[in-house]
Parts: C-alpha cells; sequence; structure tokens
C-alpha cells in the first residue's frame, strides 16, 4: 500500500513538472521570424534560420536573463549572440534519403546513419516557437509566432 501511494505521488510530480509556456514575460520579441535555406550542394539538406528580435528597452544583464535556446518546428536549437538585440538559431531537416555509393571493388551502398529522433515537451503548430530562457538561474519557457520572411535567391 505505502509502495502504491509512493508510485501515485511520484506520478502526479511527474505530470506537475511538465513545461509550461509562461504567459507573462519581460521578453517582448515583435519583430522576430524565420526564413528557409536549402543547400546548393546535392544532400547537403534544408532548414530553418529563427531570428529573435528583442525589445530594444530590454537589457538583459540588469534582469539577470540568459536567451539559451528555442523550440521550434518539433525541433530545438540554441541561440546565438548576434549583435545587441538580436539571437540566431539554425535548425536542419531531416535529410532526404540520397544513396550514397562506396568504392570497395564494386559499388555498393554505404549503411545508412540512424536517425535520432527528438521528442519536444511542447505542441507547436504553424508558426510557433517556444523560447528557452534563464531569469535569474531558474529555467522559463515562453511561446511566441515567429512570422516568415522571404529570402533573396541568387542563381548559382
Amino acid at each position: 500500500m505505502v509502495v502504491l501511494r509512493a508510485i501515485f505521488v511520484i506520478m502526479i510530480l511527474g505530470c506537475a513538472s511538465k513545461f509550461n509556456p509562461e504567459s507573462k514575460t519581460v521578453i517582448n520579441t515583435t519583430e522576430s521570424y524565420y526564413t528557409l535555406w536549402n543547400s546548393p550542394i546535392r544532400g547537403g539538406g534544408s532548414g530553418y534560420s529563427v531570428y529573435i528580435v528583442l525589445d530594444k528597452n530590454l537589457d538583459l544583464n540588469t534582469k539577470h536573463i540568459e536567451i539559451q535556446g528555442i523550440y521550434f518546428k518539433d525541433k530545438y536549437c540554441t541561440l546565438k549572440y548576434q549583435k545587441q538585440h538580436l539571437y540566431q538559431g539554425f535548425i536542419k531537416n531531416k535529410a532526404t534519403n540520397t544513396t550514397t555509393l562506396q568504392m570497395e571493388g564494386a559499388l555498393k551502398p554505404q549503411p545508412e546513419k540512424e536517425v535520432v529522433t527528438e521528442d519536444i515537451p511542447f505542441k507547436l503548430t504553424g508558426q510557433e516557437a517556444v523560447i528557452v530562457y534563464k531569469l535569474k538561474n531558474v529555467l522559463k519557457h515562453v511561446k511566441i509566432e515567429l512570422r516568415k520572411k522571404q529570402t533573396l535567391e541568387v542563381p548559382m
């Protein structure tokens, strides 16, 4: 009986520790966006470049905020500081199935690499994203909406 109670308490605590995005946050990202990219090299992949533009009045140092990363399109990436009020991250899509041949006397297909799937703790739809940040060393999450920005395509 005691064991059942302990398991029940652990299950409740486990469910209560789910990631819940903050409804009120000090981070304002109204100009944040993403762009699509494709590698010009066959089999080089494709993905998203994510740009988080922070409010000009936000001083991360005085508020003790540290930007960590972002969940977008069912993937996670770290966000890198680019310049004041701008962070950038890169998300690579799963590569398309391209068969590579290996030369050893005769041509034979190279074994495929194992695909690692990522289980993200949020249900995101459309252009929703979740920024992960630390506020005074406490991990926080805020859900935002990114807009798609077209890139200038240059012929090769």
